[in-house]
């Protein structure tokens, strides 16, 4: 709930004699006008400043000494810190932490230009571990949000410049991002960080699979190993990410093999071992039904993870669990009033009238067909949640 919010909808309560003008009053002096976006000046000030001194030192580079170079680099990044922390001392704590990011994005900037210097070869990356480990370190030190999300762009970026230069994921930055990132986020209060966090882990698990070569069906557990994990975070604003993002994931690779599936079959590299894939998926089963117990919504989402794949009209199966996935996803929005979930099925529901217009029909079917289809069943399914509201309204007789 935010003030917005309750500018907008507060005189219609007052309006309905729900509340009285004064109950609005002191209802809506609870949430003071929100100063984020004055806040947030103060940081890209700071960052324009730092990015101005950094292109005139790059403008003159070539001309300076080795020595010079390296003062410089010692002196902007120590300034950096330095007013950092005085600044966030003195309780001007956007500022402090804007500077204590420049600060960081220095120290990383000054290990590449020393590498360019002295022509150090890297073999690995090894520097994107330090470099998140800078800003790991402020997170644990501050306790501000900006270094999650700073730490979390220095691991990605890491991670990618591993797998497009050498082949290979950094399991360094593996584990910095579960023991570092996954502990903070375990023990926060920002959905935000689940989301993140969800990402990070789905792409390095991602990027695992195409290290170790292994058959691309693979893919289709990542979402499970994350839905799985989610479900035994309980209620922590960090699970919120776990619970939709493996969604999505899982939807997404359900796209995708609506479309080539048929072709996987001439590929024997795609499907992985029968056997060791259905101890896999019997173990995520089995830990997921642990915490899933009798909460039929909470099964769900496993028709979006369902080995499909191995069945010879697997594409059409697919593709019927997408419709279905997201019909439930309606319905349990409603159901809730959870209007996220509503929506979120609304637009999976339309993807999948897209997908299976494209993959059955496209070849014979008119294309205003295809638009008069999709709106005559979301006119349905608005029918059927007003006439379920209506008779919930009247208690259910």
């Amino acid at each position: 709930m935010n003030r917005k919010w309750l500018e907008q909808e507060g005189p219609n309560w007052v309006n309905q004699q729900i509340i009285t003008s004064e109950q609005f009053e002191e209802i809506i002096n609870l949430y003071p006008p929100h100063q984020r976006r004055m806040q947030l000046l103060p940081v890209l000030a700071s960052i324009l400043i730092g990015l101005s001194l950094l292109t005139f030192v790059a403008s003159n580079w070539a001309g300076l000494s080795h020595l010079v170079r390296l003062m410089i680099l010692i002196v902007t990044m120590t300034g950096f810190y330095s007013f950092g922390f005085s600044f966030y001392n003195k309780g001007h704590q956007w500022v402090g932490q804007g500077l204590l990011g420049l600060g960081v994005i220095t120290f990383g900037g000054s290990m590449i230009l020393i590498g360019q210097m002295y022509h150090l070869i890297a073999y690995d990356a090894r520097l994107f571990v330090l470099w998140s480990l800078a800003a790991v370190g402020l997170l644990y030190l501050l306790r501000r949000s900006f270094f999650f999300y700073l730490a979390s762009a220095l691991i990605f970026a890491g991670q990618v410049y591993a797998m497009t230069s050498f082949g290979q994921m950094s399991y360094l930055l593996f584990a910095i991002t579960i023991v570092g990132l996954g502990y903070y986020a375990f023990k926060g209060k920002k959905v935000s960080f689940g989301f993140i966090l969800v990402n990070l882990l789905g792409l390095q698990m991602l990027f695992l699979l195409i290290e170790q070569q292994l058959p691309w069906a693979w893919v289709s557990l990542i979402p499970f190993i994350l839905y799985a994990f989610g479900l035994w975070l309980g209620e922590r604003p960090v699970a919120h990410g776990f619970h939709v993002g493996p969604i999505v994931f899982g939807f997404g690779f359900a796209v995708f093999m609506v479309f080539l599936h048929d072709f996987s079959y001439e590929y024997e590299e795609f499907f992985p071992n029968p056997i060791t894939f259905a101890i896999v998926y019997f173990l995520l089963l089995l830990l997921a039904g642990w915490k899933i117990k009798r909460d039929v919504w909470k099964w769900t989402p496993i028709l979006l993870f369902l080995p499909l794949f191995y069945l010879s009209f697997g594409g059409f199966i697919y593709l019927i669990s997408m419709f279905v996935y997201a019909s439930f996803l309606i319905y349990i929005g409603d159901e809730e009033r959870h209007a996220w979930k509503a929506n979120l099925g609304v637009i999976m529901f339309l993807i999948s009238s897209v997908v299976g217009y494209f993959q059955l029909a496209w070849a014979f079917l008119d294309k205003s067909i295809f638009f008069l289809f999709g709106g005559a069943l979301l006119f349905m399914i608005h029918w059927i949640l007003r006439r379920r509201n209506r008779w919930l309204v009247r208690g259910g007789e």
